[in-house]
């Protein structure tokens, strides 16, 4: 029995004695991490008047580890008050032990708070500068509020682009803060983004950190000067004893910068697109490996055009327009925009269906523009594509016509989609060896004639390859995807569904259409559209369920 008792005990020894190790490798870990850091109210302080010393740890640690006698050459400091917290925040522990004391400076002059150790642990030294507590002028703190600019470059053409980044550096409380942006004469200046802020310590002093990007574009040529970004607020300073705070006004003004600015060239003609980088890409789906491709009338191409323009803002990107001819329909969606770096990008995603068999050539594109750094134009260009169209196998109902911008809105109905016509056999060959066994030859002939047994075959082992058209439209109009829609519609075969509900389908199609490329129509919502298409599949489903099962039935 007492045999037993060990044996029972010993996998909580073993785990007892493993929790304990991972506990000192966590606190060693915490121990190793473990940082020390020292921050001061303000830097310019007057002889004598007192300023905050903080010192903080990310750790838990005695609280007279902290060794202040380095101070006492230059500076005379209090008891310091010390804090310790620990906090466990979804499972992960934090501690830290902050120490806060009075300090003020012995004479006049300018000096560094030495760097101070606790437990190893080593802090940054600070720059502190003190004046005659008397002269009000020299005691002003011009750290508590820091605003510098940059501009990506000084030279450049009409119409192209300059970056100015501004950083602003906040080190006090402040109230009604603004920031105004750089202006100049024939200068147009934008703000890009949001602004970004963080926080930094630097010389001692912790700051909120505010970044704030401008796109100024030059109106014409020559030096032009861009004045600086322009902060202004009210430090809150609040009074000895009691009383209300003060408002202290604060301003704050970026540096002024010229630019060098060319014209045009005299001999340059078509579309001014000053840039140092242009990229013009495409893709097609399905891929064009080779040419021409062969595609069938009503089966749908997707051309995605991207258009990558450097230093340049948005509302100067060209618009693209591409002259198809009428033996193709063509689906465009609006631009699409979006910034990545310095550039600007447009992506056009567009759905080319042919209306009718022969050969037919896609267009190409290109694009002129002035390189300016070579300072010479440019073309860039993307290839057309030829098509091998065919007549389709399938007929079905086309697609509502993009609506005309130019004329009255209306809802049109279209024709209810025809019965499908399968040509191609599948398996059936195969089949009928093995019914010409079993049936007579006069019944095989006629069995193999009706196009029904192909689509009940093909229907018992694939159901989903039925109905995945369906899905495709319907995943289309739940992303609100016109282009996508107009693509899944084509290749959907509606002939099992009443006359009815194809046209109530058609309107709802043509309306979407219509919300998406009229800019004087209503919000379109697809509810509507959605339960209809939820109703095409059960129709579809209990029209597959009702079709006869057995040969037999068909005879």
């Amino acid at each position: 029995m007492r045999m037993t008792r060990l044996t029972s005990l010993a996998p909580y020894r073993r785990t007892g004695a493993f929790l304990l190790g991972l506990v000192l490798l966590l606190a060693s870990g915490s121990a190793l991490a473990a940082s020390a850091e020292a921050t001061v109210s303000q830097n310019v302080v007057p002889v004598g008047e007192a300023f905050q010393l903080t010192v903080s740890v990310d750790d838990s640690v005695d609280n007279e580890a902290l060794d202040l006698s380095p101070l006492d050459t230059d500076f005379i400091y209090g008891r310091p008050s010390v804090s310790s917290n620990t906090s466990i925040i979804n499972g992960s522990m934090t501690r830290s032990t902050v120490w806060r004391v009075a300090v003020a400076a012995k004479k006049m002059g300018t000096f560094t708070l030495p760097s101070l150790d606790i437990e190893g642990m080593k802090t940054e030294p600070i720059t502190i500068r003190a004046v005659e507590a008397r002269d009000k002028s020299a005691a002003q703190d011009t750290e508590t509020v820091k605003l510098t600019a940059t501009l990506d470059r000084n030279a450049g053409y009409v119409g192209e682009t300059f970056n100015y980044r501004v950083r602003l550096m906040i080190g006090t409380q402040l109230d009604s803060p603004a920031l105004q942006a750089p202006f100049g004469d024939g200068l147009e200046v934008k703000q890009v983004g949001e602004d970004v802020q963080a926080e930094a310590v630097v010389n001692g002093r912790r700051y909120v950190v505010i970044s704030r990007l401008y796109q100024v574009t030059p109106a014409k040529a020559g030096q032009l000067t861009l004045e600086g970004a322009v902060f202004s607020a009210s430090e809150v300073k609040g009074r000895r004893g009691w009383g209300p705070s003060l408002g202290v006004p604060i301003a704050r003004q970026a540096e002024y910068m010229t630019l060098d600015i060319k014209e045009k060239p005299s001999d340059y003609t078509g579309l001014w697109l000053p840039t140092p980088s242009l990229e013009l890409t495409q893709s097609w789906q399905p891929d064009a490996i080779s040419e021409p491709l062969g595609i069938e009338v009503g089966e749908a191409i997707n051309r995605e055009i991207t258009l990558k323009i450097k230093n340049i803002e948005q509302s100067a990107m060209p618009d693209i327009a591409i002259d198809y001819p009428q033996s193709v329909r063509v689906y465009a969606d609006k631009p699409e925009y979006s910034r990545d770096g310095d550039y600007t990008v447009m992506t056009l995603k567009q759905v080319i269906i042919p209306r009718e068999a022969g050969t037919v050539i896609l267009p190409a594109l290109s694009i002129n523009w002035f390189n300016t750094i070579s300072g010479q134009k440019q073309t860039s260009e993307i290839a057309g594509l030829q098509l091998d169209v065919k007549p389709g196998s399938a007929v079905t109902a086309p697609l509502p016509q993009t609506p005309d911008v130019s004329a009255p809105q209306t809802v049109t109905t279209a024709p209810t989609t025809a019965a499908t016509v399968v040509k191609d056999a599948g398996i059936w060959p195969w089949a009928t060896g093995i019914f010409a066994l079993l049936w007579l030859g006069t019944l095989v002939l006629y069995v193999r004639k009706r196009p029904v047994l192909k689509v009940k075959e093909s229907a018992a082992p694939s159901r989903n390859v039925a109905e995945s058209p369906l899905q495709s439209v319907i995943e289309a109009v739940n992303a609100n995807d016109t282009v996508r829609v107009a693509a899944a519609m084509r290749v959907w075969d509606r002939s099992v569904l009443p006359d009815t509900l194809n046209a109530q389908i058609d309107e709802e199609v043509s309306a979407m259409m219509a919300s998406r490329y009229a800019p004087s129509s209503s919000v379109w919502k697809n509810t509507q559209l959605l339960a209809l298409l939820k109703k095409a599949g059960e129709e579809g489903k209990a029209k597959r369920l009702s079709r006869p099962r057995h040969l037999t039935e068909l005879l």
